[in-house]
């Protein structure tokens, strides 16, 4: 069975833009208090991608930085390209990773009907004809 692989690259711009819309969403006034802010991106000792927006003047008595899991960009980054009409498959398992200075979506499709797995980075709709695949780290 053929599967299908995507893969969207977002800009730091675009991931920073994505994150503080999603914070603005979560608290209306989050950006006015936070002020600008710069974007961080790294791989954690787990091997998940990390982000960290921080305020690019540090303010006293103010939060240093809000830091984001891959499960939450996951989530804002969908969200954000639900906002912007940007086309993503309801079902595959979808999973972030860096590649250079920008964030890359990955989306593996197939047409199995499964039910998925959802862990904390990623949410992965597994085919049992690609477990042979998986094992050997294809």
């Amino acid at each position: 069975m053929p599967k299908e692989v995507r893969y969207v690259l977002f800009s730091p711009d675009e991931v920073q833009g994505a994150l503080v819309e999603g914070l603005t969403l979560a608290d209306p006034g989050w950006e006015s208090a936070a002020g600008p802010v710069r974007l961080d991106l790294a791989i954690a000792p787990s091997g998940e991608v990390m982000a960290r927006l921080v305020p690019r003047q540090p303010r006293l008595g103010r939060r240093r930085d809000w830091c984001f899991n891959a499960g939450d960009m996951l989530t804002m980054l969908l969200q954000s390209c639900r906002r912007n009409r940007i086309p993503l498959p309801l079902r595959g398992h979808k999973r972030l990773e860096l590649m250079g200075a920008c964030l890359c979506l990955t989306v593996t499709l197939s047409n199995a009907q499964v039910e998925p797995e959802v862990m904390l980075q990623e949410i992965r709709y597994m085919d049992p004809a690609l477990l042979p695949l998986l094992e050997r780290g294809l």
